[in-house]
């Protein structure tokens, strides 16, 4: 198989995933307000009926406009993943699992946990630049950020489902406060996640086009 460059597909998921973590930092701000705004109503302080609406309103704005980041950012990252294991055969290592999972890994229950984390374990192994005629070894050390990557994506999508499902069954002042702090929450380590997936996509991208290189001049040698 022939090796594809990645920094098109790379761009494009980086655009992306820049617009995912400003507009959770717009709902980090946004949350900040309404937990304040909630904190005087359960306490008894003075609020104004427009301050109320306004909140509820701008949170059902960036609620929507965070949905259509994230599905635009899911398509270009899954997009720039996909080739990239693709890549990995033209790049002398070996899959264990077919192509097709490094897109539909991301939307399987429960497996979506892990198995997308181990197809970016075999990426990561088998972009390799410093030994570029060796195929790649399980036992090759993973990146932490990598890991890091992984542990925010998963806790802010967990604290964020919390937070939905606070908000759903109590509709309190008080309960929504506390759905409110989860969000806030959920949105601060999404806002992680995507900086972080924006290092590993430019990380991969220079380790599997350095090692395509590498590899194309031994062959002309």
């Amino acid at each position: 198989m022939e090796f594809r460059p990645l920094s098109q597909r790379a761009t494009g998921a980086i655009i992306a995933l820049v617009a995912v973590a400003v507009l959770d930092v717009v709902a980090v701000w946004a949350d900040w307000a309404r937990y304040d705004l909630l904190g005087r109503i359960v306490n008894g302080g003075s609020y104004t009926l427009a301050e109320a609406t306004t909140s509820d309103n701008r949170q059902s704005a960036i609620a929507l406009l965070q949905i259509l980041a994230l599905i635009f950012g899911a398509f270009f990252f899954i997009r720039w993943f996909l080739q990239a294991y693709r890549n990995v055969d033209a790049l002398g290592g070996t899959r264990d699992f077919t192509e097709k999972w490094a897109g539909w890994a991301w939307f399987v229950p429960i497996l979506s946990l892990w198995r997308p984390k181990q197809i970016a374990n075999e990426i990561w192994r088998a972009s390799d630049p410093d030994r570029p005629d060796q195929a790649p070894s399980k036992s090759t050390p993973l990146w932490g950020v990598l890991a890091l990557w992984w542990a925010c994506w998963i806790v802010s999508n967990f604290i964020s489902q919390i937070g939905a499902r606070m908000a759903f069954h109590n509709d309190t002042a008080d309960g929504l406060r506390h759905s409110t702090a989860a969000y806030l929450i959920g949105d601060a380590i999404d806002i992680a996640a995507a900086v972080l997936a924006i290092v590993v996509i430019l990380r991969i991208t220079a380790r599997q086009e350095e090692r395509a290189a590498k590899r194309a001049l031994s062959v002309a040698a």
